[in-house]
């Protein structure tokens, strides 16, 4: 039986196009305990990032809810060929553990390699997955996919995609300074803080200049 917070829903695979359990979150149940500085959010009694990524239980293809539906025929058939041949059919729905939905993300991660997605999406798996090792208190792991995560902001920063370039910013200087770059974290906070489009997003701004000021002390 599923704890209050969650509810289950039949869907099909995109990609074996078999039915399948996917669990998911009531978000009307959510109370916020905290927001950490990496957008990290912790909820009362649940972690609902980590029903983030759906994994087909028969053929093992995963990814993001938001990316789920978005494959061509070329990745389906690289996921056939690569994860399904290999795949031993084991359940993801219901409630998760953090070992779990780690399984989760970095087969969505394994996916996403496979299917070519956007570097944006690469560096939202990168973090979460990051978040997960910190709750498990491994501080490598967790270095080593903020570093991976922070590559991919740069990357989405730098490429021909639109998104939202304040974000991204924070982001990056904000990874910077997790992983202890100080300098290179004031740079992009600096850039935040003095963007033509700082009043449109006076959080974000205002979350940069609390880091700036904290590196400057």
């Amino acid at each position: 039986m599923l704890n209050k917070y969650l509810y289950d829903k039949k869907i099909i695979c995109p990609v074996c196009k078999g039915e399948f359990i996917m669990t998911k979150v009531k978000t009307s149940q959510l109370k916020v305990i905290e927001r950490k500085s990496d957008f990290y959010t912790k909820y009362e009694g649940i972690e609902p990032f980590f029903y983030d990524v759906i994994v087909c239980s028969n053929c093992g293809y995963a990814a993001l809810e938001s990316e789920f539906d978005k494959i061509t025929d070329i990745s389906r058939n690289e996921i056939l060929s690569k994860v399904t041949a290999n795949w031993v059919k084991r359940e993801f729905s219901g409630e998760r553990t953090p070992q779990k939905a780690l399984e989760a993300y970095l087969l969505s991660l394994y996916c996403s390699q496979l299917k070519k997605d956007k570097d944006i999406v690469f560096a939202k798996t990168c973090l979460r997955i990051a978040w997960i090792y910190r709750m498990l208190l491994d501080k490598d792991n967790e270095n080593k996919y903020l570093k991976f995560s922070l590559d991919f902001y740069i990357k989405a920063y730098n490429g021909i995609d639109v998104y939202d370039e304040i974000q991204l910013t924070y982001m990056i200087g904000e990874l910077n300074k997790m992983l202890d770059n100080k300098e290179e974290a004031k740079k992009w906070f600096s850039k935040v803080i003095s963007h033509p489009d700082r009043h449109k997003n006076n959080l974000i701004v205002n979350l940069s200049r609390d880091e700036w000021q904290s590196l400057k002390e």
